[in-house]
C-alpha cells in the first residue's frame, strides 16, 4: 500500500492510495489491483489490456478487480516500469524502449523490429519467445518486480507520405518523422533524413511541409487522422514495436496469488494480445484512406527492396553488437530463438483466416 502526499505550508493537501487493495465487503480474499497505462483508451493496447481486465474479471467471478487507469493518469511510458519496480502501481504496459538501459536483454528482441513483416506471427513469435525461450528475459523483468505475462506488437510500420511519386518512390532527402534510432538508420540508409518529433506534432508537421513522410503503422491513417494529409503509402514493412510487456502484474503481488488464479491470469493475457493485435488491423483504415482520401499504395522499387534485406541482416549483428556491450550474456541465442519461432509461427497461422477468438485459443495451446 503505498500513500502519495504533497505538502504545502506544511499541511497535507493531497493523500492518494494506489497498489493492491483488500476489499472488506463480500469476500475476505476479493482485491482489487491498479493498472496503469499512459495511452488512450481507443488505442489498440488498451484494447488488449481491457480485454485481458474483462477475462480476468469474469473468471473470477469479481473477486478479482483491476482498476485501468489510462492516458498517463498514474504513469508515462517511461515511468512505468519504476512505479511497479517501486509498488506504486500493481501492473502497467510497461515498454521497453523507453527504459532501454535497465532492460537490456528484452531490447534484444524489440531492436528486431524489422523482422516485423505480420503483427499475428509477430504478436506470437515475442511471447513464444519471452515465455519459453529466454530465461534472461524473464529473470529481467522479475528483478525489476515485473511478472511479464504478454507484450504489445504493432502491425508493420510503412513510409506514408504528404506528397506523390509519379515516377516512382525516391526516398532520396525525404524529411521523415522515425519512431526511434533503428529506423533512424534505416531513412539515413536510404538517403533521407531522419527527424524525431512526437507523434501527436506529426500531423501538423505534414500539414505544414515541416515533414515530407511519417513511419507508422496504416491504423493511424484512421486513428491519428493522417489520411487527411498523407498522399502517399509505400508497401514496404518498415520495422514495427515489439516487446515489452503490455500485460503484467507485480512479482510481488503475483506470489500472493494461487496456482487457479495464476492460470486464469495467463490464460487471460493470451486473449488480451490477441485483442491488442486484431485491433491494429488496417484493412478498414487503408479502404477508407484509398476510397474517401483517394491515398495512393505504391510498391517500393526492387533497389530498395534488396537495400531493406541487406538492412536486416546488418539489423541483427548491430543488435548482437549491442547487447553485448550492455552486458547481455549470448544474445545471439535470443536473436536465434526469435527468428525460429517466426518461422514456427508462421507455419501455424500461414494465411490462415483464424478469427480473434482462434487465435487466442492457438497461444494457449502452443504457448502455455
Amino acid at each position: 500500500m503505498f500513500c502519495m502526499r504533497e505538502i504545502r505550508n506544511s499541511a497535507v493537501v493531497l493523500c492518494a492510495v494506489f497498489g493492491s487493495l483488500f476489499l472488506i465487503t463480500g469476500n475476505a480474499n476479493a482485491r482489487t489491483f491498479t493498472y496503469s497505462s499512459y495511452l488512450s483508451a481507443s488505442s489498440p493496447a488498451n484494447v488488449g489490456i481491457q480485454a485481458f481486465i474483462d477475462h480476468v474479471q469474469k473468471e473470477t467471478d469479481g473477486k478479482i478487480k483491476i482498476e485501468l487507469y489510462g492516458a498517463g493518469t498514474l504513469t508515462t511510458g517511461k515511468t512505468t516500469v519504476t512505479a511497479i519496480r517501486d509498488g506504486l502501481v500493481d501492473g502497467g504496459f510497461a515498454p521497453s524502449v523507453y527504459t532501454p538501459s535497465i532492460m537490456p536483454v528484452n531490447m534484444v528482441i524489440s531492436n528486431m523490429l524489422f523482422f516485423n513483416e505480420d503483427e499475428k506471427i509477430t504478436a506470437a513469435a515475442v511471447t513464444d519467445t519471452i515465455l519459453n525461450d529466454c530465461p534472461s528475459c524473464l529473470e529481467e523483468f522479475k528483478n525489476l518486480n515485473i511478472h511479464f505475462l504478454a507484450p504489445l506488437v504493432t502491425s508493420p510500420y510503412y513510409m506514408m507520405c504528404a506528397k506523390s511519386f509519379p515516377n516512382g518512390f525516391d526516398p532520396h532527402g525525404l524529411r521523415v518523422r522515425v519512431p526511434g534510432e533503428e529506423l533512424g538508420r534505416w531513412v539515413k540508409e536510404l538517403g533521407g533524413a531522419p527527424i524525431s518529433i512526437a507523434n501527436s506534432e506529426t500531423y501538423q508537421a505534414l500539414q505544414r511541409n515541416a515533414l515530407d513522410c511519417a513511419i507508422g503503422s496504416k491504423v493511424w491513417l484512421h486513428t491519428l487522422s493522417w489520411q487527411e494529409v498523407i498522399k502517399t503509402v509505400v508497401n514496404m514493412p518498415t520495422g514495427g514495436y515489439q516487446g515489452g510487456a503490455l500485460l503484467d502484474l507485480s512479482e510481488s503481488e503475483w506470489k500472493g496469488l494461487d496456482d487457479g488464479t495464476k492460470e486464469i491470469f495467463r490464460k487471460a493475457s493470451m486473449y488480451g494480445l490477441a485483442a491488442a493485435t486484431y485491433a491494429y488491423d488496417d484493412t478498414a483504415a487503408v479502404a477508407n484512406a484509398r476510397e474517401k482520401y483517394k491515398v495512393k499504395f505504391i510498391d517500393a522499387p526492387e533497389k530498395i527492396l534488396e537495400k531493406r534485406k541487406e538492412f536486416l541482416r546488418s539489423e541483427e549483428a548491430n543488435t548482437v553488437k549491442k547487447a553485448k556491450k550492455q552486458g547481455v550474456r549470448n544474445p545471439e541465442k535470443i536473436a536465434d530463438a526469435f527468428k525460429k519461432n517466426l518461422q514456427k509461427w508462421q507455419a501455424l497461422i500461414g494465411n490462415k483466416n483464424l478469427t480473434q477468438k482462434e487465435y487466442a485459443e492457438l497461444l494457449i495451446k502452443e504457448i502455455l
